[in-house]
């Protein structure tokens, strides 16, 4: 028989073919450039930017859609503090029920031992006629003491347990707990982990468009890609390649804008972070995993 590298059924093992047709097992597979997001793309809806916002740690964004973001995650957190408070509300109520059951039992034994001892001690002689009755009827089983006993020495031994797991009596309970949502904030989510975000220092974004759509840096007219490193003063928010800013912003003794010349400073420099083009190992994940089930035998 002749053997054909995509037929190949005298082997013990799969060929590189035959395993890309199997949908089994765990699939890993190069991103490319039609994999990453652009530059000037909003993080949230994936679409170019419109009225384009960037976060201190250099993420894009739509106006419109970090707005909503962040009243999203606020309306999400009040209705967390709400929640958290109603549980708080109902553990201290049920605290002090389970209180004031216990000082009724209390009560309620000390009348029974001051007042009441010799009517329970004759309530407890039975006749005999009642006695041969309580033998005839069948007993119960009681579960409690066969999980565990205890042994002379004070050490917990496994004793005999139930075959019947499914009792309701001793399956184990979960308590409802609700986490303190004191220590949550707005969080920006285009990074891992997240970062918090407060609207107040978001920076409008200023591009320079050519009359073809491309956006340029507006100092060397180059146009800014995925693979262009791209820094945004916070102070007047425009966009410059990173190149223009070390070598005509920030090389100056006292740095401005260099199509404003507004004073800068290199702590309000934002470097734009991009998804890279997919060619390099710089900007983003480069490789995407799918976990599956694997055949076992």
């Amino acid at each position: 028989m002749v053997r054909h590298s995509k037929n190949n059924t005298a082997s013990g093992v799969f060929t590189y073919a035959e395993r890309q047709m199997v949908d089994y097992g765990t699939k890993t597979k190069r991103l490319g450039s039609d994999s990453k997001r652009r530059f000037d793309s909003c993080y949230l809806c994936l679409n170019t930017a419109r009225v384009p916002m960037v976060c201190p740690s250099g993420h894009i964004s739509c106006k419109e859609c970090a707005l909503q973001s962040i009243l999203e995650q606020k309306r999400t957190i009040e209705q967390a503090k709400k929640e958290f408070a109603e549980f708080q509300a109902q553990k201290a109520s049920d605290l002090a029920e389970q209180q004031r059951e216990r000082e009724s039992a209390e009560v309620q034994r000390f009348i029974e031992r001051e007042v009441g001892l010799s009517q329970s001690q004759a309530s407890k002689r039975v006749a005999p006629s009642e006695e041969v009755e309580a033998s005839k009827r069948p007993k119960m089983i009681e579960y409690k003491g066969l999980e565990t006993s205890v042994a002379s020495k004070g050490k917990e031994v496994e004793g005999p347990k139930l075959a019947s797991f499914w009792i309701p009596s001793l399956a184990p309970t979960a308590k409802n707990t609700v986490s303190d949502p004191s220590t949550l904030s707005v969080q920006c989510h285009a990074s891992s982990p997240a970062h918090s975000l407060k609207l107040k220092h978001l920076v409008p974004v200023v591009f320079r468009v050519s009359t073809k759509g491309e956006k340029l840096c507006p100092s060397c007219d180059k146009p800014l890609l995925n693979s262009t490193k791209t820094s945004v003063l916070k102070r007047c928010g425009h966009a410059v390649c990173h190149r223009c800013v070390t070598n005509f912003v920030l090389a100056t003794p006292a740095p401005v804008c260099v199509v404003c010349q507004k004073k800068t400073s290199e702590a309000d420099v934002i470097r734009l972070e991009s998804e890279g083009t997919g060619f390099a190992g710089a900007g983003g994940q480069m490789v995407a995993t799918r976990y599956g089930s694997a055949l076992q035998a």
